[in-house]
């Protein structure tokens, strides 16, 4: 049992991040299935960040790789920009095809910014093209507007960058981009832009967009969304019936032959031996396995092109592997002392 998403494919190089992979794909996308297993793994990493209140502030695909260490884990790199919820370091984070509207608009950002970012990273995945492509802020938001609507009022009239992208009654500064196309909010739906009409995916994505971050889907949510419950990745393996069966199958007279104290102990024994050594998929890691602690230094800025680099020189990155749980051995052989009885 273990808690890394083995995903469909197998490549010969390391380092590959998941750009690459969409433009070796030929930017056309791949299947729900193949998301779904990506997202289950990056809603595991934002977990584990959320659990120690740390931000990571610019989650792409760049910053997504495949690792090699063993079949389909993932590494998310790059804290140059991260921080403590509660320590905020930068006002201008986020690449900005995956920038939160918080951020564009000048509000104090928290965690939820990076489920923002997953959500756009999802919709990529499936469509081979990012699902906000601004040319600039101005526009990024355009974009937003465009598939999600309008934002509740209180929340532009309390942004303090409000007058860069709306006058002084609220209504969006219009935009042309470069290519002579002017953008209208709410003129495209979410299952046209995506080119999908699933209902549980729409879902998924559409609570990773809120407007609202106090609204947005948080990591555990999202790993209890029936999107990613259909992957039945928290299912129970049955490798654990054959003890079961053999200890059932025994004579009776060696049943008897047992001390009943011996016989309570043993049968504890066997039922706490998944909740010790971790095996069972599905089960919750334990509050002492936290995260390493980040060294890392922001050495850059975001910058406002986007740039589709991996920005491997001068970087020494941060890795959160996704891997195997070590199991732990349930006869405790570490220790000299016998097991106290149950």
């Amino acid at each position: 049992a273990c808690v890394c998403v083995c995903f469909l494919i197998m490549l010969n190089f390391d380092r590959v991040n998941l750009y690459e992979l969409i433009k070796k794909n030929n930017f056309q996308g791949f299947s729900l299935a193949l998301i779904r297993r990506f997202a289950h793994a990056l809603l595991r990493c934002l977990q584990m960040l959320h659990r120690e209140k740390i931000i990571h502030c610019d989650l792409k695909p760049e910053n997504i790789l495949l690792s090699q260490r063993g079949p389909g884990n993932i590494k998310v790199v790059d804290f140059g920009s991260s921080c403590y919820e509660t320590q905020r370091v930068y006002t201008y984070i986020q690449s900005r095809f995956y920038r939160s509207p918080e951020v564009i608009l000048g509000h104090p950002y928290s965690m939820a910014i990076d489920m923002w970012s997953l959500g756009c990273i999802l919709a990529e995945l499936y469509t081979g093209y990012p699902l906000f492509p601004g040319e600039s802020e101005v526009e990024q938001i355009a974009c937003i507007m465009e598939v999600l609507g309008m934002p509740p009022n209180d929340f532009v009239q309390s942004a303090s960058r409000r007058k860069l992208f709306f006058d002084s009654k609220g209504n969006p500064r219009n935009i042309t981009n470069s290519k002579g196309k002017k953008r209208k909010p709410s003129s495209v739906e979410l299952s046209a832009a995506l080119k999908n009409n699933d209902p549980l995916f729409l879902d998924f994505i559409q609570r990773c967009l809120s407007w609202d971050p106090t609204k947005r889907m948080t990591p555990d949510e999202g790993l209890q969304h029936q999107w990613i419950l259909d992957g039945n990745f928290n299912k129970v393996r049955s490798r654990t019936k054959p003890a079961v069966k053999k200890t059932t199958d025994s004579s009776t007279n060696t049943e008897k032959q047992v001390k009943p104290e011996e016989k309570t102990r043993s049968e504890n024994s066997s039922k706490d031996k998944p909740k010790r050594d971790g095996s069972a998929t599905g089960t919750k890691m334990d509050s002492e396995e936290r995260l390493r602690p980040i060294g890392a230094s922001a050495e850059e800025q975001v910058c406002e092109g986007g740039g589709r680099s991996t920005q491997q020189q001068g970087e020494r990155p941060i890795h959160i592997i996704i891997k195997p749980q070590e199991q732990v051995d349930p006869k405790g052989k570490q220790s000299q002392e016998p097991l106290s009885p149950v």
